[in-house]
Order: C-alpha cells, then structure tokens, then sequence
C-alpha cells in the first residue's frame, strides 16, 4: 500500500501535521508520495519519496490531504479521474470534508487494517458557452453559483432542465448544489441540507424577490441551461465553481450543468454519521 500526502502549507499548522500524518504512516509501514513542488518546503521525511504531480495520484492507494475544505475539493476533483480515495485531516477551523484531527492520527490504522468505508460524492459539470462555443469546463464537489456582482441590484436569471424553463428569478443569484454542497454557500441561501451519500441536485435561489420562490431537488441526471437576461440597471452576473474565480455570464453565452462523470471517493475510519458530524461543526462555530 502506498499513501499520498497533499498538504496545504499556507495553513498555519499545515507543516506539523504534516510530518505528524507522516510519521504514523511510517510506524505503520507504509510508504509515502509527497510533491516534488515541496521538496524544499519540508525537512527529510524518512519513508517519503517526492513525486510529479502525475505520480503523486497515479502511483497511490489512498490520498491525504492536511488543510482545510478548500483543499480537500482541490485534491478530490483532482484525485476523482485516477479514482483515488481520499481522506482529509483538519488543519484549518471548521473543515467539514475533513475526517480526521490531528488528535485522532491513530485512525489512520484503519487505512491497513481495512477497517473504513468508501462514500461516493456526486460532482456537477459546468460547462461555460458564449455564441454557441464552448469557453471554459470544470468541476465541483460543492456547488456552481450564478450570481450578481459587486452591485447590490437584483439580476435576471432563467433556468431550463432537461429543455424546459422551469423557473425565471429576479434575485441575487442561484445556486446549484450537490449533497456534499448542501451544508455551504446553499444552507447558508436556506436550501435543504442532503445527506452526502444521496444522488440529487439541489437549486436554491439567493434572495429571490418572489414571495413563493422555494428550493427545489431534481434528480441527478437533470441536465440544467442557465441565462441571463440583461436588466435595465446594466448589472453583470457572474458564475463561479466551488467559489473559484468568478467569470461574466452575458446575455448571449449560457452555463450547463450536468452531472459529472466521475464521482469524489471519500475515506470514513470513524463511526460518525452526517448529523453527528453537521451538528459537531456547527457546534464549534457557535
């Protein structure tokens, strides 16, 4: 068995965690990748081999990743391809995807011992077209946001599944989320919170002006067509995945939104279901 360690070394204890997960590997025999990139970056990891990235998930049977939840999508939508499983330990704040602490790196055992399940999180596709041409693709683990920008001016947004209009908002934007997404930007715009395991999509508006405008849940073979329509105020919209770059979505171009093709395998070692978990981390925000 060989592991993949991904650290995020701009979190504060990212580094200490990091020879901390390496060195329990280590007592359990097992071999470690880590990126070449970070070579330099860290002291000589007795059992650690630095590899190109390409290696760094091919040559792997389980991936780690040390950071926060901005890390573990960057990694899962990375590792998802390869069909590599993934597990996180926090070295962030609240880090939802992550499964582990670093109070708990005796879990890791689990890895050798075959004693973890493997939970399928479905990702969404989106894919940007202006005039008919296809301008940018990507990925996502939590959502694809369709929204306004610095403006505070409501935007006029039209959404099609499967071919068939079946909404028009006036609103701060959109937002299409999948389960594992259901407990961010979606909770927070109040969608349904989705056990993760569960294969649907999920549409919240943000701050519709409507007085019946609710969530809706679609299955996840619903394919969705997002346009804007341009208002009198000449305000922008913007799209962004998992809260990535924001792009211009104008008049004439059109977001797509499908299932993807590969699904992210998440590691649980720990008896804990999504409710303990949600309810934990909602308790540490308080």
């Amino acid at each position: 068995m060989i592991v993949s360690v991904i650290p995020n070394l701009t979190r504060e204890r990212a580094a200490e965690v990091t020879l901390a997960v390496c060195g329990k590997l280590r007592t359990l025999g097992v071999p470690v990748l880590l990126d070449a990139a970070l070579k330099n970056d860290l002291p000589p990891l007795e059992g650690a081999s630095f590899v190109d990235t390409d290696r760094l998930y091919r040559d792997c049977d389980f991936i780690i990743v040390i950071g926060g939840d901005g890390s573990v999508i960057r990694a899962a939508k990375a590792a998802a391809p390869y069909g590599k499983k993934l597990l996180g330990v926090n070295a962030g704040r609240l880090a939802y995807l992550c499964e582990l602490d670093p109070s708990e790196l005796d879990r890791l055992s689990a890895l050798v011992t075959g004693d973890y399940s493997v939970r399928k999180r479905l990702m969404l596709k989106a894919e940007y077209y202006l005039d008919g041409e296809l301008k940018f693709a990507d990925t996502c683990i939590n959502d694809v946001t369709i929204a306004r920008g610095r403006e505070i001016r409501l935007v006029d947004i039209s959404v099609k599944a499967n071919g068939k209009v079946i909404a028009d908002y006036i609103a701060d934007g959109v937002i299409f989320a999948t389960p594992t997404g259901s407990t961010a930007y979606s909770m927070s715009a109040g969608g349904p919170i989705i056990e993760p395991t569960v294969d649907v999509i999920s549409l919240t508006p943000v701050c519709p002006h409507s007085l019946i405008c609710r969530p809706y849940i679609f299955a996840a073979d619903t394919a969705f067509e997002v346009t804007a329509r341009q208002r009198d105020n000449g305000e922008h919209v913007y799209f962004s995945c998992d809260g990535g770059e924001s792009l211009p979505l104008p008049p004439e171009g059109a977001v797509k939104i499908t299932r993807a093709a590969t699904d992210a395998l998440f590691v649980s070692v720990k008896p804990d279901n999504f409710i303990d978990v949600l309810n934990q981390k909602m308790e540490i925000r308080k």
